[in-house]
């Protein structure tokens, strides 16, 4: 291990982070529980960074080798990792593999006397996140060691929210989220499940509506009924009534058979009628009458069919301003806008993120094809840069396309979207070119960045501390993307 440098640094000295799970922010002191290991040949490097780490709040132990820390019974939350342990013991990377191996949330920080790139390479293959150079001081080292924790942190809110979800009745784990816009709309739900009143969902399209209506009728006196959903907005306007109300054989051109319309498809349960804002006047009168004498007359019949059904209605729009355009009856409003509900958008509880992207992974993982574990401090930060018009679907979307794009691991910012990318980075969009570009003129975006990679380390004479800089990117990012390239390879 290296001597120790002048003024809070240490001559010589590389520190490489190993983490597998997302980070999110906490509180920057440890708690009394999470424990941080130094495991260290040399005496005075164990005291001075365990003096340097305790003054800052965390609580310390050393070690003199990896078997020492096996034997003491201490769980750690991160241990700062020797990677010349001495003779006679394991190498700091054959206890980095057995550490990541048993725990693979545990966070490694490896430091060594030499600034080797192979050392680095191999120890980010093995699971390495981040990594300091020298000279190295107290400020860097906490700064590290935090968001170590935050890395720690946020793999275990995760794992908390989702027992607590896990907990909840079924219907109530598919409305995914703990922030305390969501936890409001569960109580707004929680009051409907027991009547029959008509509730209207409001909100902007993408927010899960569905899922909170569905989850209205599982809980409620009708989940042993069915549950019908019609889009008014995808029904063209001349067979929406047939589509709610049903036909008799010959009532039109094509209808060659008797037809249930959703309303006596969903008697006894609940009919989900989403974007009614798009239903047509005629519909709405129909619909009307319907809701009020609680039966049905299909379009060609005579004769009055009862109906005992809950109705949902949701929509995008505001209903209060469609009356005043007279574009939506008033008598109706009033019938369906009962007991309203909010549901909030996506950038009104970036908190779910986190929790939100851990469920789309779970949700595609057995359609990308490979094994995607978890996503990065990066790509989580990106994504809360954005306000995401197109809300959880906008957000599913890109979740899925990334776990696609990726080889399998940890995602990372470089797998989204590129205007994602650029507006996480603060730059501006570019600009389309006047002539499109042919296919065969695109080059794809792992091979773009590989050739910047190359260019920049020819730039640098080979320096990644350099080639980071002049690539706008993490030394640590570079170290990945460098570990992914020579995996490929092999």
């Amino acid at each position: 291990m290296s001597a120790l440098g002048a003024e809070g640094g240490m001559d010589g000295t590389a520190v490489v982070l190993a983490t597998g799970e997302v980070g999110s922010m906490i509180n920057q002191e440890a708690r009394n529980d999470d424990v941080v290991a130094v495991v260290d040949d040399d005496a005075g490097t164990r005291h001075t960074i365990s003096t340097w780490l305790t003054e800052s709040g965390f609580n310390v132990r050393t070690f003199g080798d990896g078997r020492a820390l096996a034997d003491s019974g201490v769980s750690p939350a991160v241990v700062f990792l020797d990677v010349d342990l001495g003779p006679g013991t394991e190498s700091g990377l054959e206890v980095l593999r057995r550490l990541t191996t048993a725990s693979p949330d545990l966070a490694v920080i490896m430091v060594t006397s030499e600034n080797q790139p192979e050392t680095v390479v191999e120890a980010m293959r093995a699971g390495a996140y981040d990594y300091l150079v020298k000279p190295l001081n107290r400020e860097r080292i906490k700064t590290t060691l935090t968001r170590a924790m935050e890395r720690r942190g946020l793999a275990k809110d995760i794992a908390r929210l989702e027992s607590e979800l896990s907990e909840r009745p079924a219907p109530f784990r598919h409305v995914v989220g703990t922030s305390p816009a969501m936890e409001e709309l569960r109580r707004q739900v929680e009051r409907v499940l027991e009547s029959d009143v008509a509730v209207a969902l409001f909100g902007e399209s993408g927010t899960g509506k569905e899922l909170v209506a569905r989850a209205i009728h599982s809980h409620g006196r009708r989940r042993a009924g069915p549950f019908v959903a019609l889009n008014c907005a995808a029904i063209p306007e001349a067979l929406q009534e047939s589509e709610l109300f049903g036909h008799e054989r010959g009532a039109f051109t094509g209808a060659v058979g008797v037809h249930q319309g959703r309303f006596e498809q969903a008697n006894g349960g609940t009919l989900f009628l989403d974007e009614v804002g798009e239903m047509s006047p005629m519909t709405q009168a129909t619909l009307l009458r319907t809701l009020q004498e609680r039966t049905v007359r299909r379009v060609g019949g005579v004769h009055e069919i009862p109906v005992d059904v809950r109705v949902i209605c949701a929509t995008h729009r505001d209903l209060e301003r469609e009356v005043r355009a007279g574009r939506f009856r008033e008598d109706l409003y009033f019938r369906l806008v009962v007991y309203p509900i909010q549901v909030p958008a996506l950038r009104e509880r970036k908190a779910d993120i986190p929790l939100l992207v851990a469920h789309f992974l779970r949700k595609y993982k057995d359609d990308v094809g490979r094994t995607v574990t978890s996503a990065g401090h990066d790509f989580i930060e990106a994504l809360t840069t954005h306000d995401w018009p197109g809300n959880v679907r906008e957000l599913e979307n890109v979740v899925h396309r990334a776990m696609l794009a990726s080889d399998g691991g940890e995602l990372g910012s470089q797998h989204l979207p590129p205007d994602l990318r650029a507006r996480a980075a603060g730059g501006p969009l570019l600009e389309s070119a006047a002539r499109p570009p042919e296919p065969e003129e695109i080059v794809p975006m792992r091979e773009l960045e590989r050739r910047a990679i190359a260019q920049a380390l020819r730039a640098t004479g080979g320096s990644v501390e350099k080639a980071a800089r002049l690539l706008g990117i993490g030394r640590a990012t570079l170290y990945r993307r460098l570990a992914a390239y020579d995996s490929e390879r092999r």
